[in-house]
């Protein structure tokens, strides 16, 4: 206890504390209606991220930020200036590690679950100092949400870019495979003449039909050599002949330029050709989706209560620490005196 009173009153070096509060805020429009009170002030934001104010705070205790505070207001020659305090005092040569061990106890971050605010605060033997380094703390917080958030927007927003590029490409090939089709056999649309070709079959058919009926009853009242009978018979003939070339043309095994198998190659490019539209319209619609999202989902960094310049140590709390150091200590003395009367009955 003697120990405790001489480092309070001799060595104990006063800390002045900043601290600040500051939330992660999502944007997001459509939920304004339903978000009451201080967010429907804030233009619609949504309740606090946790996953993102929990990043932010491992950030703070990063040696990346560590080493920007280093770069910006040099805290390690600033802190290894007090030698008085042993518990306190850094070398101003002192390796990465050391800095992180000393850096994470002077500046602490304490996250509400409650509340989802985060209180960030700084300890310092010079309260303009620690009021300098929360400032830069926060700016480069800022700077961290925002990165991540439009990153993270970026990346969507490449994702959907690529995808709509690809998908035009696609529409392209099919489309020009389709024009090229129609070029080769000038034919606007293949199956629609293969259907043309097969109603004028139909029609030659019919016609065939009537023409025999009337040859039928040509026979049954003249000469079978009779001219009415012979141009019956060659009209019949060539009716004949002009469907069996009608059909050869629409249907055949053979040959590239047949209509029922420029029909089934012209249904197959068309259906290519439809899909790819499909898809690319389904990828325009995506990439203004993804704009959208991203848009609604970019993350800021609010500031509730701005670094304060303290005008009074916090630390170190000398009388609460000394009570509770005299409360241990009694304990400990208890449980001492206890043992050692236990172990002297048990001798006795």
């Amino acid at each position: 206890m003697l120990l405790a009173l001489a480092y309070y009153a001799v060595l104990a070096v006063d800390r002045y504390a900043s601290s600040a509060l500051v939330v992660v805020r999502q944007t997001d429009e459509s939920q304004s209606a339903t978000v009451p009170g201080l967010a429907m002030l804030m233009g619609g934001t949504n309740p606090t991220s946790r996953e993102e104010t929990l990043f932010l705070t491992e950030y703070i205790k990063s040696p990346d930020l560590m080493n920007e505070l280093e770069q910006r207001v040099n805290w390690v020659e600033r802190y290894s200036g007090q030698w008085r305090d042993p518990f306190f005092w850094i070398s101003a040569d002192a390796d990465a590690e050391t800095k992180l061990a000393y850096y994470q106890r002077i500046v602490q971050p304490h996250f509400d679950d409650v509340t989802g605010l985060l209180r960030v605060e700084v300890q310092s033997f010079d309260p303009q100092l620690a009021q300098d380094m929360l400032k830069v703390i926060l700016e480069s917080s800022e700077s961290f949400v925002n990165e991540i958030s439009h990153r993270i927007a970026r990346d969507h927003m490449k994702f959907a870019a690529d995808e709509l590029l690809k998908a035009r490409r696609l529409y392209d090939e099919k489309q020009h495979l389709l024009l090229e089709f129609q070029n080769k056999y000038s034919v606007l649309d293949a199956q629609a003449s293969a259907q043309s070709r097969a109603g004028i079959i139909t029609q030659i058919e019919t016609s065939l039909s009537q023409e025999r009926a009337t040859l039928k009853g040509l026979e049954a009242t003249l000469n079978p050599n009779s001219p009415q009978v012979r141009q019956q018979r060659n009209r019949i003939a060539a009716l004949e002949g002009q469907l069996q070339a009608e059909q050869r043309r629409l249907v055949s095994a053979q040959g590239d330029d047949k209509m029922n198998l420029l029909a089934a190659e012209f249904r197959n490019l068309t259906i290519d050709a439809s899909v790819a539209e499909e898809a690319y319209k389904l990828a325009i619609t995506a990439q203004q989706n993804a704009r959208i999202e991203a848009t609604r989902k970019i993350r800021t960094l609010v500031t509730i209560a701005t670094p304060n310049l303290p005008e009074r140590a916090a630390y170190p709390e000398a009388l609460y620490n000394l009570l509770t150091i005299l409360i241990v200590l009694g304990l400990l003395y208890g449980i001492a005196r206890f043992i050692i009367t236990t172990i002297e009955d048990h001798r006795d």
